[in-house]
């Protein structure tokens, strides 16, 4: 039972992460094709306040899955 219910996490974290990656990518487009004309301003804050946020989500969520992933082999 255990073991159906950690799975059952594994497949939702997995989602949100795929989810969250989504994001990035979309973010990282974003601001990469800004036209210059636009305010240097609107870079910055889609950087700061939006693009970095999410791929720190990211990064700890992979992290989480792996600790997940370890203490569901050893059961």
């Amino acid at each position: 039972m255990a073991l159906v219910l950690i799975e059952e996490v594994l497949i939702g974290l997995e989602e949100a992460k795929s989810s969250l990656e989504q994001a990035v990518l979309t973010l990282a487009d974003m601001t990469e094709d800004l036209h210059p004309d636009l305010s240097h301003n609107l870079k910055d804050v889609l950087e700061q306040d939006f693009l970095r946020p999410l791929q720190s989500y990211a990064e700890r969520l992979d992290s989480l899955l792996d600790k997940i992933s370890t203490c569901s082999s050893d059961i």
